[in-house]
């Protein structure tokens, strides 16, 4: 073994082949030990899941092994790093998960977490509620979660307890209470008005 390995740094044609074949094997392990698309890429359309009438991101890198960022419906909310009120260090995903539903909106989101307070309190649904900015629960120090968010800053994502995006809206409006209503019906099976014509659920799929 060491043997081999001494020959490694040895200057001609036979070592050059060796250090080769040594890139490639160690590449290829990356499949074994660092598949971190098929852990962290998987996205859902299901009727947990409302779509906003946006196509899926397509991959841009290998993605069994590269994850790759989306608040398309259906997959992961993104990590990135955060500030909290006290000044401590927190992650997006801090936000979000430990069995409840969450909502995150930015500075003008302030009617889809009433909203949020009306919903909860009509499904019996716990729904923790974060706006990100200066001031508010969370403040976006490195202007990360801006760009990770693919919202306006009034939109915002409701978030699955798995941590799975089931509803995004660019932007608020007036009719933030219907829309959140309707994304929560739907996302707990609960018969209601059905959703409204800005966005439009795809069945089928894995919940």
């Amino acid at each position: 073994m060491k043997a081999n390995m001494a020959k490694l740094k040895d200057n001609n044609a036979a070592a050059a082949e060796q250090r080769e074949k040594l890139r490639k094997a160690i590449a290829f392990k990356s499949y074994e030990f660092n598949c971190h698309g098929v852990e962290m890429n998987q996205r859902y359309q299901s009727a947990a899941v409302v779509s906003d009438g946006m196509p899926e991101p397509a991959y841009t890198r290998d993605k069994e092994l590269y994850y790759q960022a989306t608040t398309w419906p259906g997959a992961r909310v993104p990590h990135v790093w955060l500030e909290s009120k006290s000044g401590v260090k927190i992650s997006s995903l801090d936000l979000t998960g430990q069995g409840k539903f969450a909502l995150l909106t930015g500075i003008g989101g302030e009617a889809w977490v009433e909203a949020a307070r009306t919903v909860a309190a009509e499904t019996g649904t716990d729904i923790q509620c974060s706006m990100i900015g200066p001031g508010r629960d969370a403040t976006d120090v490195f202007g990360a979660w801006a760009e990770a968010c693919e919202t306006g800053e009034s939109g915002c994502l409701l978030v699955r307890p798995d941590q799975h995006v089931a509803f995004r809206a660019q932007t608020v409006s007036s009719g933030a209470a219907d829309q959140l209503r309707a994304a929560m019906q739907q996302v707990l099976g609960k018969p209601g008005r059905g959703p409204p014509q800005s966005f439009s659920a795809q069945p089928g799929g894995t919940v």
